[in-house]
This record gives structure tokens, sequence and C-alpha cells, in this order.
């Protein structure tokens, strides 16, 4: 991938670049840079431009990140609502290593904004001091998807919001470095990580194991809210 442009919210990138978290930064983007273009195994024919595989992308960086290196995989947010007995109601960063915050979103824009609010949320209960998001570009976005979050649309947003949402993040725009169809590697050739093969690799470094459980369809309910309330006040 190539990075295309940086976004400086609220100072992030300055924060980023001090000493306690510039190795942390730059390790991240070096993997980042590497980070192949992977074509979807099916193009459907309602949508033949969307040619890219975004859990392949995924993939690959639970493998560099998690596998590889020592960052953290979907660190926790929030615990679970008590009240919940199936215990889904936690939320749950991308990644996170010496307290930056990340989020990779090739999704629509609704999880991208989902994702800037959960920064916020760790930031105030002070598991991070720093936010790390990273989008496509619109044209890479118009060939992922639908109502796909980019890059170019999240900086016209935040830059409207420095007095409303005063916590420090970077956001990155990628796109491939070229858009010669068989440049891009095919989907199956991704990494296959499994949660068993993630939480192998944090027990050998000493870690906890993380639960096989994600936040995708999880919205905060009331009682969550009320809960984080009391706990950041």
């Amino acid at each position: 991938m190539r990075i295309v442009e940086v976004f400086n919210h609220r100072n992030g990138q300055d924060i980023l670049q001090s000493p306690k978290f510039k190795d942390s930064f730059h390790e991240f983007l070096s993997i980042l840079s590497q980070l192949p273009a992977y074509r979807a195994a099916k193009v459907k024919k309602t949508s033949p431009d969307h040619i890219f595989a975004p859990s392949a992308m995924n993939s690959w960086l639970d493998n560099e990140l998690c596998l590889k290196r020592d960052w953290d995989w979907h660190p926790l947010i929030i615990d679970a609502d008590p009240g919940d007995k199936s215990g889904k109601s936690l939320l749950r960063s991308d990644y996170r290593k010496d307290r930056i915050e990340v989020e990779v979103q090739f999704g629509n824009v609704a999880r991208y904004t989902y994702d800037i609010y959960k920064m916020a949320i760790s930031l105030a209960r002070a598991q991070a001091d720093v936010g790390l998001m990273v989008v496509p570009t619109k044209r890479f976005a118009n060939n992922i998807g639908g109502n796909i979050a980019y890059f170019e649309r999240a900086v016209r947003e935040l830059t409207h919001s420095r007095l409303t949402l005063i916590v420090p993040v970077v956001v990155i725009g990628i796109e491939p470095r070229s858009w010669v169809l068989d440049s891009f590697l095919p989907q199956s050739s991704s990494p296959n990580v499994t949660a068993a093969m993630i939480n192998a690799a944090r027990r050998r470094r000493g870690k906890e194991p993380v639960p096989d459980e994600t936040d995708d369809a999880v919205d905060l309910s009331i009682t969550t809210l009320r809960r984080l309330v009391l706990e950041v006040a």
C-alpha cells in the first residue's frame, strides 16, 4: 500500500512523533506500507468495480501485527454489560500498543464514525493516549464497496469537529501502489489468522488470551452508556 496522506487532528501527529510513541508509530507505518492489495475471490455482476477483499487485508495485518509482532489484538475498551447474560455487549478496538489505539476501517461510513467514538471512549478511560485511524482514499474505497469510509470525507468531517472531538487522532489514507488488476494478490493467498493462533502467540509472550468475540454487531445500550459516564466522570 501507498500512504497517500496523513491528517493531524488535535496534535495527534505531534504526540505520535514524540519519544514515547515514535518507535511503535513508525513500526506501524512500515507494516502498513507493506500491506498487499488483495482482489476478491468473486466479484458481483451488479458491482463489477468492487474488486478488493477487505477481510484478506485485515487478516494480513492481524498476522503481521499480532502474530509476528506484539501488538494487542482486539483490546478491550468496555466490558460487557453485567445485565447482558450473553456477554456480547463489550467493545473492542482493532489493535493497541504503547497506548496507541488503532482502527483500520475498510467498511462503511457508519463503522468509521463508530471507530472514532471508540477511540474517544478509550482515551477517556485512560487506556490509550492517542488514536490512529486508517481508511482508504476515495478512489480505493470506490473499488471496495458502496458507501465505504474514505480519507477525504474523514478529513472534511474532522476539520469541522475540532471543537467537539477533542481527542488527538491521526488519520492515514492509503491506496494500492498500482492499479493493474494482475498486480493484486488473490484473496486465497491471504494468511488465515484465527483467534486460537493469536492467543497461542499471546500466551508465549505471557499475555492473557483474548475472547473470540468482536463488537461488529454491537450497539451501546443505554445501560452501558450510563455505566460509562459514571466510570469516566
